[in-house]
């Protein structure tokens, strides 16, 4: 009897892709390894470190040791968590400081360069092709020209995952012939679908921040902008989530992808979300693995 082949569908989310280490160590403790893992953007990386390792608790100690690491601070994310000003001194630095990214915004395509995230992925990942994991593994990006979404499965494995987390407007796009490519968060925030086409049983797991749980603070263009971006993207997410043959979805305070300062908390809730489902999904697997499941499939078609 052929044996079920599992695939992990790791979804983007920036610093929430700590939860993903958290779900991983808890599927490896009691068994539960794949044998196929697609990852977008924070779940292209932490998938490429398991594929690479098959080991979460040396994933978690790598990535401690890069929040610490030069690496991390040459990308300038925490000061985009910096609180707003109280002061009225404050405000006005804030008022033109604004509009001076407005400027910028208007001549560039990001706010750093791609060779920053290259650097720190390098350090992340112990493998520079796809070759030497130990898991196949498949990274996706975006197309931004044409909406298509780019599979990678082989060669320069630090390249793709660079292409797959490249945030648009954060981080410099990559440049290919006739492809602009970005984060495939804008295409395949939770690869799914296209983890089922390798796997008998598809496990996602979804780092999305959810629908807004509060009211608006503030009514102006931006907000209402990045609101209403926000349900959209949430919607299409639970579409696909809805693909997935079992779903793990950590509880991530409804973060921003930036939150690295959140690290241990996300952590946490992977670890506790997968431990509150791992009998659930133990009997998930049991099932599709049982003979009884197996005829009855063969039967409707």
């Amino acid at each position: 009897m052929k044996r079920l082949t599992i695939g992990f569908a790791l979804g983007g989310g920036g610093a929430r892709g700590a939860a993903h280490i958290g779900v991983l160590k808890v599927l490896h403790k009691n068994g539960i390894v794949p044998n196929v893992i697609g990852g977008t953007s924070a779940g292209a990386i932490i998938g490429a470190m398991y594929a690479a390792t098959k080991d979460p608790e040396w994933i978690d100690d790598r990535f401690r040791k890069f929040l610490d690491s030069e690496e991390y601070k040459s990308m300038g994310i925490e000061r985009l968590e910096a609180g707003q000003p109280e002061s009225v001194i404050g405000q006005i630095t804030k008022f033109v400081q604004d509009r001076l990214v407005i400027a910028m915004a208007l001549t560039r395509a990001s706010i750093i360069k791609k060779s920053r995230l290259t650097k720190a992925l390098a350090y992340l990942i112990p493998a520079e092709t796809f070759e030497e994991l130990q898991i196949p593994l498949m990274v996706f990006a975006t197309d931004l020209h044409t909406g298509e979404t780019i599979n990678y499965e082989s060669g320069d494995l630090i390249d793709a995952v660079v292409q797959s987390g490249s945030i648009p407007g954060f981080v410099e796009p990559t440049s290919e012939g006739e492809k602009l490519i970005v984060d495939a968060g804008v295409s395949a925030p939770l690869p799914v679908d296209h983890v089922q086409a390798k796997s008998d049983f598809t496990i996602g797991v979804d780092i999305s921040q959810g629908y807004p749980k509060r009211k608006m603070k503030k009514i102006n263009i931006i907000e209402i902008i990045i609101r209403a971006e926000r349900i959209t993207s949430q919607y299409y997410i639970d579409m696909l989530a809805d693909q997935a043959d079992f779903l793990i979805k950590p509880d991530v305070l409804g973060l921003n992808w930036s939150a690295f300062d959140k690290y241990d908390e996300l952590l946490q809730n992977g670890i506790n979300e997968a431990e509150r489902k791992i009998n659930e999904l133990k009997k998930a697997l049991k099932y599709r693995s049982s003979l009884r499941y197996r005829l009855l499939h063969l039967s409707s078609k």
